[in-house]
């Protein structure tokens, strides 16, 4: 393990690096992580480059690797993004960058590994996050990890020719640890 910061059962975070930069160009391109993010342009290295300085550098981002454990290879990225100290907020992220990890319980375990960071060291009290109504894989992991659904954003994207919908899902702390007693 290079680095690592949180570690799982098939997976650990360690920091984000510039030199992930290939590593998310390869899977932002990729035809099929392009449709689930929702990426309508084309990445090159240096943009890739830049936008990860621009989150490596900003106080209300913490930005991981997400790396196979058996492997030590790069699989995808998570984060917790517009970190509101004062509310106790803050938005969550995640993109498995490499489709071959997609259907095999990673998703569900970083997601459960950010959730269980966001309340039990970083004392924050509601994560939210948005997915394409249309995403059923993705909601049933929010879903298990814990997350409600609280509302839609009506048309919130252009894709393939239509305006699509989008949950606002969230999960609190006090909600989190209720779960979490009853699974004791």
């Amino acid at each position: 393990m290079t680095n690592p910061f949180l570690i799982g059962k098939q997976i650990y975070f360690r920091p984000a690096f510039l030199e992930d930069a290939e590593f998310i160009e390869t899977g932002e391109n990729c035809p099929d992580v392009r449709e689930t993010l929702f990426l309508a342009l084309p990445m090159d290295i240096e943009k890739e480059r830049e936008k990860l300085r621009q989150q490596m550098a900003s106080k209300e981002t913490i930005l991981f690797t997400i790396i196979d454990k058996e492997t030590d290879r790069p699989i995808g990225q998570t984060a917790f993004v517009r970190i509101d100290y004062i509310s106790s907020a803050t938005v969550f992220y995640i993109a498995i960058l490499n489709p071959e990890f997609w259907g095999k319980g990673v998703g569900t375990e970083a997601s459960r590994m950010m959730v269980d960071y966001a309340f039990e060291t970083l004392n924050l009290n509601r994560i939210q996050l948005h997915v394409f109504a249309g995403n059923t894989a993705a909601i049933k992991i929010y879903q298990k990890v814990g997350y409600i659904k609280e509302g839609v954003l009506r048309q919130a994207m252009y894709h393939h020719g239509e305006y699509c919908d989008f949950w606002v899902m969230g999960i609190l702390k006090k909600d989190w640890l209720k779960n979490k007693r009853r699974l004791k």
